[in-house]
């Protein structure tokens, strides 16, 4: 007896195989709906996002008497919550002082921070954190008194400087001193506004910050602003963003496409007033927001979310110039804040 009378055609064995396997997953299809996020959930059982802010920083986050805030980055804590939650009203601001923002998230005391933090590849690991998308565009500069302000930066060599601690100001002072010779005695605050009034009461000779803030706390300083410089040279690359964990991929997402549909908005002159006026879109607005769209459903997120955020703070020209540029006491330029056809660094990636 041969073997060859029991041999089974190779296409029987296949078909028990794939009969016997487990069925695979199936993929996503183009625009269905995944998991929601954790993080939204979370938010949506709550009714509220929770939002840690700057405690009391001039042009991006401080507190009215009324009790509402004000600032790019409450703005921004705007946005998402009109995306997420329906309502631009449904936020609650957590003031966090430096040096406990990220202790904050990663307790997920907060579902995210807009606290003109810097992004940087070692904080992305030591605290397993996603950065959004530029916020600001900045640097590290110097404030000191007007009647110094002519001998520049050797003014504060060997002088004390105020500094905030938890920052990326305390660390770059190393590297300041290597490139130019100036010695600093950093002596370090919990907040922007106490290390402002150190120098204001001369405690310190100079504040080092980025330039965008010092610009905020000298609009209302003693004696006015022109009684304060801030020194032109910048020292360092501080893009600040908004921050989420690591351990909620689809939050980051849904935070990311609300600062795209921000910067797109103001390419496509998509603004506050006509945002909603969707019989008058051009194309590119119509093909835009389906587009937003699509990605909503696949996000989790509500129908109409990018209109509702344009709505809600306008797009990102517009809160800009609103908080730090010329219809905000900063008065600011916008320079490296300018779009990329216009010369800047913001773009967004396509949905």
């Amino acid at each position: 007896m041969t073997l060859a009378r029991f041999a089974v055609p190779a296409f029987a064995i296949l078909t028990v195989l794939l009969l016997a396997a487990p069925p695979c997953p199936a993929a996503d299809a183009p625009g269905a709906a995944r998991k929601l996020s954790e993080t939204l959930a979370g938010a949506r059982k709550t009714g509220v996002l929770r939002c840690g802010v700057g405690d009391s920083i001039p042009g991006f986050a401080t507190q009215a008497p009324d009790g509402s805030w004000r600032g790019l980055d409450a703005d921004f804590c705007r946005a998402v919550a009109a995306a997420a939650l329906g309502d631009p009203a449904k936020v609650r601001y957590l003031p966090l002082v430096s040096r406990a923002r990220f202790t904050a998230l990663m307790a997920r005391e907060v579902d995210l921070l807009a606290r003109n933090t810097s992004w940087t590849l070692g904080r992305e690991a030591a605290f397993q954190a996603e950065f959004v998308g530029p916020l600001v565009y900045t640097g590290q500069a110097f404030m000191l008194s007007a009647r110094d302000a002519h001998a520049g930066l050797k003014a504060l060599d060997g002088a004390k400087v105020a500094v905030v601690r938890g920052s990326t100001h305390s660390g770059n002072l190393d590297d300041v001193t290597e490139r130019t010779g100036v010695r600093f005695e950093p002596v370090f605050y919990e907040s922007p506004s106490q290390a402002c009034q150190a120098l204001f009461s001369g405690e310190c000779r100079g504040f080092t910050g980025d330039a965008v803030v010092l610009a905020g706390e000298r609009v209302d300083a003693p004696g006015g602003p022109e009684a304060w410089a801030i020194l032109p040279e910048i020292h360092s690359k501080e893009i600040l963003c908004a921050v989420t964990r690591q351990d909620d991929g689809q939050w980051t997402l849904i935070l990311r496409a609300v600062h795209a549909a921000l910067v797109t908005g103001e390419e496509l002159g998509l603004t506050q007033a006509n945002a909603a006026q969707s019989q008058a879109w051009s194309v590119p607005q119509r093909l835009f927001m389906e587009d937003a769209e699509a990605l909503g459903r696949q996000l989790g997120l509500e129908p109409g979310w990018a209109v509702r955020v344009l709505t809600a703070v306008g797009n990102y020209g517009e809160v800009f110039e609103r908080n730090l540029g010329q219809g905000s006491p900063l008065k600011l330029a916008r320079k490296y804040n300018r779009l990329w056809k216009d010369g800047g660094l913001l773009w967004a990636p396509p949905f």
